[in-house]
């Protein structure tokens, strides 16, 4: 009864996830495909900057640094893209969920699949330069799969509450977006987490989740990070979540 029940409802889901997309590339001729260019674009922009040209490499090999710092995008890019659309979903969905009997909650789960998607597709050219350098781990991928898949699920903690947040202010996108800039300077992306920055990493909710994706992707990486670190900010948005389902849902269905 419940695999049947949840079999249906991840179905419903799968149609609201390309029906979302249907919506957001509405009129294109490329469709779904722009997703696909546009994170490709970055990553060459990234190669040409990092690896041909070598800025910041600072004497060291560039080829380790290049798959370092495409080990950091391959981890934010879809992430940061999960946290603005997240925020929208409810309130881009709002005619559908006032006549809908499903509720609120399998319309936060739509970015989350999507996010999935945009790394498995984001992941295709940097998983192919990390083995063509040798620097891909042995079980690099199935388990850096499983540290993103981990990840998604604790942003969806304060995803959930900032979807519903979004709905009683009206618009906080631009909030969220200055607080995507913040958390992508607070991790050690585009430079190596030591000295003062080191520090300040460990003030990063997703320092432990990138440190630990990377140490499985990369071949010999050793995670700068404890869990000790991460614990208090996994206790923060689990009660946040929580909070936010026990205390938000009836005031967002009544600002829907």
């Amino acid at each position: 009864m419940f695999q049947s029940d949840f079999l249906r409802k991840f179905r419903i889901l799968l149609v609201l996830v390309r029906r979302d997309y249907a919506l957001q590339y509405a009129g294109s001729a490329l469709g779904l495909t722009w997703m696909f260019l546009q994170n490709l674009s970055l990553v060459l922009i990234y190669t040409i900057v990092f690896y041909f040209l070598g800025i910041r490499t600072q004497g060291e090999d560039p080829l380790a640094y290049f798959a370092y710092v495409l080990s950091g995008l391959l981890f934010w890019v879809p992430l940061q893209e999960y946290l603005i659309r997240g925020t929208g979903i409810l309130t881009d969905n709002r005619q559908l969920i006032k006549r809908s009997p499903l509720g609120p909650e399998i319309f936060l789960w739509i970015p989350f699949i999507q996010f999935l998607l945009h790394w498995a597709i984001t992941a295709v050219p940097i998983l192919a330069f990390l083995l063509w350098a040798g620097k891909l781990g042995g079980i690099g991928l199935p388990i850096s799969f499983l540290c993103v898949f981990c990840t998604g699920l604790f942003v969806a903690c304060l995803q959930s509450y900032l979807a519903r947040i979004n709905i009683i202010l009206r618009d906080i996108s631009p909030l969220v977006r200055l607080m995507t800039q913040f958390l992508f300077w607070g991790l050690p992306i585009l430079y190596e987490s030591k000295g003062i920055l080191g520090k300040l990493n460990l003030l990063n909710p997703l320092f432990y989740p990138l440190e630990t994706f990377r140490s499985f992707l990369l071949s010999g990486y050793e995670s700068k990070a404890a869990f000790t670190d991460f614990l208090p900010f996994l206790i923060l948005f689990l009660a946040i979540f929580f909070l936010s389902r026990a205390r938000l849902n009836q005031i967002v269905l009544d600002h829907l």
